[in-house]
């Protein structure tokens, strides 16, 4: 391989394909054999992008360690806390609008109810001073016939 020097350059992280440099030295090879290394250079290009593909395919999830899983998953549990908590508290919150607006309906019956017991409370009260004040007549007229009566007697 003194002929032919054919080095892969370092994989880079953010690289996409690598290029392949062939360097050809003085003496000329017969072109067979010079096809033979270059077949065997791509197969082995070939073998490593299939394996990148393969870890590829795996997703992202395949490079990361433990630790970083188990602080990945705390922070869905705890993102999950949050939005099961605000869940709770609107659900508590849309029950207790739900019992106050029950309780003001039920207020706004007794109120009318009342309003109305009132009424009429206020109106039989209103027939019973008439009531009264029509006997305080008839007792007046009824005294003052007994006491001219008597007077004239």
């Amino acid at each position: 391989m003194k002929d032919y020097d054919v080095r892969r350059p370092r994989p880079r992280a953010s690289a996409g394909k690598q290029t392949l440099v062939v360097r050809q030295s003085d003496e000329n090879l017969p072109l067979d054999e010079m096809l033979e290394r270059l077949a065997r250079v791509e197969a082995s290009l070939e073998s490593s992008g299939d394996k990148e593909k393969t870890s590829m395919d795996r997703g992202p999830l395949t490079r990361l360690d433990a630790k970083t899983v188990v602080a990945l998953c705390a922070i869905f549990l705890s993102i999950a806390g949050y939005v099961i908590e605000d869940a709770r508290s609107t659900s508590r919150q849309q029950a207790e609008i739900e019992s106050t607006k029950v309780r003001v309906t039920n207020l706004e019956k007794i109120a009318a109810a009342n309003t109305e017991s009132r009424i009429r409370s206020e109106v039989e009260l209103d027939q019973l001073r008439q009531g009264q004040a029509e006997i305080k007549e008839m007792l007046r007229a009824h005294e003052d016939e007994t006491l001219r009566i008597l007077r004239r007697k």
